[in-house]
């Protein structure tokens, strides 16, 4: 960046932080000297200090700076604001409306997958749990897909430090097993579970892209199983990649 020499140490720092909202978002200190112009002291005094207030953090594993935790909640407040929230929630509930089925959205924070929307207009068992609810990785469609598209050498030593419950004669508890399946969820481009978690319940979901082309998200629709569960997984799958794009639009 050009005269860099007559900016404010604030203006420094915006700038530096500015660049992370660029791909590949997450840079090296010699990356980002040679990007930005500055010298290397006034950088590292610059990212130490964005560290310190939450606005980057340093992955160990690769020695990248990225975007922190304060800024993404500073990102979830600009989308509170412009309402993002509720333009997500409403899709969901079309999703829901078309399907007669039980609806939501997960995501991947670290190596947990959580529940952070369930709308379920139609069911009169609930079939979802609740928002804040955490997932297993071998078994139901939000920790499967989520875990498919998560960094596999992670996912790999997950699996060799978990134990898994055998909650039905579908579970995949052997992690070969597992590995198989995350190849299969990436390749097709979607995921399924039947009667994993429990006899009779069924769902299909798709990995959702964050602006930076990471799956962190995945939406889902789960029903109860009947004769035609297989057809009615295609209308599902269909019905969710109709809306992929317009939820897309409302996901960091």
């Amino acid at each position: 960046m050009a005269g860099t020499d007559k900016k404010t140490s604030i203006e420094k720092a915006l700038d530096l932080l500015a660049l992370f909202t660029n791909e590949p978002y997450e840079y090296t200190i010699p990356q980002i000297v040679k990007l930005t112009g500055m010298n290397r002291t006034t950088v590292y005094r610059n990212i130490n200090v964005l560290e310190d207030f939450g606005l980057l953090m340093k992955d160990e594993y690769d020695k990248c700076y990225k975007i922190g935790p304060m800024a993404y909640r500073m990102g979830s407040i600009y989308l509170n604001n412009a309402n993002y929230e509720g333009n997500l929630l409403a899709i969901l509930e079309r999703i829901a409306e078309e399907s007669k089925e039980s609806v939501g959205l997960a995501r991947r924070e670290g190596n947990s997958v959580v529940s952070i929307y369930s709308v379920e207009i139609h069911q009169p068992v609930k079939m979802n749990d609740k928002p804040g609810t955490f997932y297993p990785m071998n078994r139901g469609t939000y920790g499967k897909c989520l875990m498919a598209y998560h960094d596999q050498k992670t996912v790999g030593e997950l699996l060799r430090e978990s134990a898994f419950e055998k909650m039905t004669p579908n579970t995949i508890t052997d992690p070969d097993e597992l590995l198989q399946e995350y190849a299969k969820i990436r390749k097709q481009g979607f995921v399924t579970s039947i009667d994993e978690s429990f006899a009779y319940i069924t769902g299909v979901g798709i990995p959702i892209c964050s602006h930076d082309g990471k799956v962190r998200n995945v939406v889902a629709i789960s029903f109860f199983r009947q004769d035609d569960y297989l057809e009615k997984i295609e209308r599902m799958k269909e019905l969710l990649f109709k809306y992929k794009s317009d939820i897309e639009q409302y996901i960091l």
